[in-house]
């Protein structure tokens, strides 16, 4: 099972060459809670001992897998039918062994595949693949995709911080509908559901329209939260800001030489108070009366 993971420093690259032809099986790599989109690395911590010799014996080959994702994270190693059909092609590019015995790999991701039969289970899962291509009409309503999807998923960088800025310029200037689709739906945090129903969509268009609607309610819950941290940030300065005024106020008056009339009744009834002899429930909500007392203005009834 694999696990998304940030490379360490000191891989170990691995020289890559010319894309070799899709071949009729490949070994699966299972992975854990995420979904692979096809032109993107993809970092990869490797634990499992059948996964670890999955990756060894493709790096004495080509270097080619499939990576697909399980329908189950919490299942260590999932069987065939546990699997999504649906993945993609990876050449490992990159490589590090880790003194824990696992490894880091950085994985280039080519086109999207089907899984047909599984051809064998051990020493790990070797399935027969299928390339899924796009399928992409050309046409007014596609490049009215394109520019919502851009200019919706700019608005949501403004608003969500793991989203890093050269991200917007890197959309804004990506003609390519499919490579747009796959860079956007990589970088949400969004549900494995819902990326994987989008890798699995070939029709561009269709796959174009529901990751704007999945944009669109993005940018409403950056929105809220947005709302939300100015309310709590405005409650809180206007709170500091009353403790500052209070604490002037009694350096003034102490400088003075005065003494607020319901400030010296408060102290008293707090003098009065812990000289009784109260149980411990008692005492605690007499002192959360006092304190309300104390908050309650003069003036009030």
């Amino acid at each position: 099972m694999i696990e998304i993971a940030t490379p360490g420093a000191g891989e170990e690259e691995v020289t890559m060459g010319a894309t070799p032809p899709l071949p009729a099986t490949l070994p699966v790599l299972p992975l854990r809670d995420t979904v692979t989109f096809p032109d993107t690395l993809t970092p990869l911590a490797v634990g499992q001992e059948r996964s670890i010799q999955l990756v060894n014996d493709v790096l004495g080959h080509d270097r080619m897998l499939a990576l697909v994702a399980s329908r189950d994270p919490e299942i260590d190693t999932p069987r065939p039918d546990q699997l999504h059909t649906v993945g993609v092609v990876g050449t490992v590019a990159r490589m590090l062994k880790v003194p824990d015995g696992t490894l880091r790999i950085l994985v280039q991701s080519g086109p999207r595949i089907r899984l047909d039969d599984f051809t064998t289970e051990q020493p790990y899962l070797v399935a027969k693949v299928a390339e899924a291509p796009d399928e992409l009409e050309e046409g007014p309503e596609l490049t009215a995709l394109v520019r919502n999807v851009q200019q919706t998923f700019g608005h949501i960088i403004e608003d969500v911080p793991y989203l890093p800025e050269e991200l917007s310029v890197a959309v804004a200037n990506l003609d390519d509908p499919s490579a747009l689709a796959h860079l956007i739906a990589g970088a949400l945090r969004i549900k494995t559901e819902e990326k994987q129903a989008l890798l699995e969509e070939l029709d561009v268009a269709k796959r174009l329209r529901r990751l704007s609607e999945i944009l669109a309610r993005e940018l409403e819950v950056a929105a809220i939260g947005s709302r939300i941290q100015s309310q709590v940030q405005s409650e809180l300065d206007r709170s500091q800001r009353e403790y500052v005024l209070r604490q002037q106020l009694k350096a003034i008056q102490e400088e003075l030489g005065e003494r607020d009339p319901a400030e010296a009744e408060v102290d008293e009834l707090r003098e009065q108070l812990a000289a009784l002899e109260l149980p411990d429930r008692v005492r605690s909500q007499v002192d959360r009366e006092v304190s309300r007392l104390e908050k309650i203005p003069q003036a009030a009834a």
